[in-house]
């Protein structure tokens, strides 16, 4: 039975074709669905809508989200609980560590706020893109040596850059700092932290640009009487691989399935019904307007084509497809042998 003009068999084509567009951009049901009157809106500039999800820039220096900031707190929180338990243990003696919040500034300004001499490390947070920042009170850095050396740990009257054994100890200590963001984002993404060089003068940092802004996670680290802050610093645009997973943004279709379906079904009648130019090129040839003005009727054309050669065919001026010359029936045909352009 032939419903709205069609047949049952162009019904069912319509209706095969939608279900396979359906399985490449998800089901009606989800939140990509397509609006007609924003397809026929659409100029050929927009990339999305104003309403839908738009690309998130971490190039900029804003407020994140809410939910960014929440699953970031949940990681930090992790960090701290199980590093007071790790260097406890490690340290033999009472160590607390306490998440301070985060705050958002560039790297220009991060590294000018740091103190001369210092104790920041280069690290990379992989899946996370390019570099990261361990910051390590640099008095609080020689207490750590103290204790593992078998000292008192004293807090520091004077601070200095390292020697090449302290340099070592302390690169050993900004691993296990790693190791805890490993465990402690296990429940996001799986991280590979990996050091790549510790410097006592922040001016030697490189790798990060001076307009990027990082997010920064504030820790304070508490040896029994003697306590300082240890800060990560990372680019915002380092999450950009894994930015859905730290801050999922869940569109919200307010149409029914039915509705998304029934959109669907218009759009692919419209394509349908579209008419395109479709010109098969037997030959061509250049003339000059004189010899163009002396032409009549029954001149022969000598066209640079083969008899047996493969005719050109064109759709919307563009080159697509070869094909044979022939015959069907009483009428003359193309037959189509080489797929050129397949836009």
């Amino acid at each position: 039975m032939a419903r709205n003009g069609r047949s049952s068999d162009d019904q069912h084509g319509l209706d095969a074709a939608i279900d396979a567009a359906e399985n490449l951009v998800g089901a009606v049901g989800g939140a990509g669905g397509l609006d007609l009157e924003e397809v026929l809106r659409a100029g050929p500039e927009d990339g999305t809508d104003e309403n839908g999800p738009r690309r998130y820039d971490f190039y900029r220096p804003h407020n994140i989200s809410r939910t960014f900031e929440h699953n970031l707190q949940a990681v930090a929180d992790g960090f701290a609980k199980m590093g007071s338990i790790d260097f406890t243990s490690l340290l033999r003696m009472s160590v607390q560590i306490e998440y301070k919040g985060l705050r958002q500034c560039t790297f220009g300004d991060y590294v000018a706020e740091l103190p001369n001499p210092t104790c920041v490390s280069q690290v990379t947070l992989a899946p996370l893109k390019g570099y990261a920042l361990v910051y390590l009170d640099l008095g609080l850095g020689f207490v750590f040596m103290k204790k593992l050396m078998g000292g008192v740990p004293d807090a520091e009257d004077a601070v200095r850059e390292f020697t090449e054994i302290e340099r070592g100890i302390n690169a050993g200590l900004i691993e296990r700092f790693l190791d805890l963001l490993r465990r402690s984002a296990t429940k996001f993404v799986k991280m590979e932290p990996t050091f790549v060089s510790l410097e006592n003068n922040a001016n030697y940092l490189s790798g990060i640009n001076d307009g990027e802004s990082l997010i920064i996670l504030k820790f304070q680290f508490r040896l029994d009487t003697v306590e300082g802050p240890v800060q990560i610093a990372i680019p915002q645009s380092a999450f950009g691989p894994v930015r859905d997973v730290f801050d999922p943004r869940d569109a919200i279709e307010m149409r029914t399935a039915p509705e998304l379906r029934d959109d669907r079904r218009k759009i692919l009648e419209m394509v349908r019904s579209t008419s395109s130019e479709l010109v098969v090129v037997l030959g061509e040839v250049e003339m000059n307007l004189e010899e163009v003005m002396k032409l009549v009727p029954g001149d022969i054309l000598h066209l640079p084509q083969a008899v047996n050669g493969p005719l050109r065919v064109r759709i919307e001026g563009q080159t697509a497809w070869l094909g044979e010359a022939g015959r069907l029936g009483q009428k003359r045909a193309v037959k189509l042998t080489r797929q050129l352009n397949k836009e």
